[in-house]
């Protein structure tokens, strides 16, 4: 299971946010171009701080002030990312997930195959191939969803979730957001959206996934998309089984506190329990 390295609020909405639905669509857009400006800009300055290095002699006044400018455009970049992403949240709840198409494949290949990120799925790295190959058993399966993660309102792809239907469960095999989509509130959203799918369109009546318990981010992320600790197994790796039952997502079972608490195994129990 992939750790998103994120944390953030759940999805908010209100009740205007779709009163003039061509302002708000004008609104990001004119947002996303604005990016991209200063994406240009910033992109700019960097290639002049590179391009010093190759000098005998170069400008440290130059130099100075392209990292001055650096410093500023990537500030305003982030502000202005974080700006899109809450009209993104207002606009339509910003994450939709639908099937993967096979010219994305290799875009999705390239961030599975990032260090730290790879073993949650594979072992080692992979080729192309074999990846492609995998997605072809995994659509050939009905109980495997290989759906993409993209933002509403732009279409763009930022990730990739992986699900199995069993029965009446559906579990998260893998999940990985786009890197330079991390950190700032798409994996929760993504968690919550799939949590949405699962019971609307799989019909599912549990959404559960496993997580590494030192993968804070990812424990974050899960968490705030209303996952409870159902269990905890210590045999290959150390593993949290966390989940979520319809019950809970549908607001008719209230969880009690003692329900949430992780079942550690017996040897970690005792670094739990208070001394006598």
């Amino acid at each position: 299971m992939n750790g998103t390295q994120i944390s953030g609020d759940r999805i908010e909405t209100r009740d205007d946010a779709n009163a003039d639905l061509e302002k708000w669509a004008d609104a990001i857009n004119n947002l996303l171009r604005i990016i991209e400006r200063s994406e240009q800009k910033l992109g700019y300055f960097q290639n002049r701080v590179k391009q010093a290095k190759f000098m005998d002699q170069p400008n440290q006044r130059k130099i100075r002030t392209a990292g001055a400018q650096i410093g500023m455009h990537s500030a305003q970049l982030e502000e202005l990312r974080s700006e899109l992403r809450q009209l993104e949240r207002l606009y339509s709840g910003g994450i939709s997930l639908r099937q993967t198409t096979e010219n994305e494949l290799r875009q999705i290949w390239g961030w599975i195959n990032r260090p730290g990120i790879r073993n949650h799925l594979y072992a080692e790295r992979v080729s192309f191939e074999t990846f492609l190959e995998d997605w072809h058993d995994w659509t050939a399966d009905k109980d495997m969803h290989t759906l993409a993660i993209e933002i509403r309102t732009t279409r763009l792809i930022i990730g990739f979730i992986l699900l199995q239907r069993d029965a009446d469960t559906v579990t998260v095999k893998f999940v990985i957001i786009r890197p330079d989509y991390r950190a700032r509130g798409y994996g929760t959203d993504t968690l919550i959206e799939t949590v949405r799918y699962a019971f609307e369109i799989l019909g599912a009546e549990h959404v559960t996934l496993q997580v590494s318990p030192d993968n804070g981010p990812a424990l974050i992320c899960f968490e705030n998309a209303g996952f409870q600790y159902l269990s905890y197994t210590d045999m290959t790796r150390q593993t949290y089984t966390m989940g979520i039952e319809r019950s809970e997502w549908a607001g008719d079972k209230v969880v009690d506190e003692q329900e949430i608490a992780p079942q550690l195994s017996a040897p970690l129990k005792v670094f739990f329990e208070p001394d006598e």
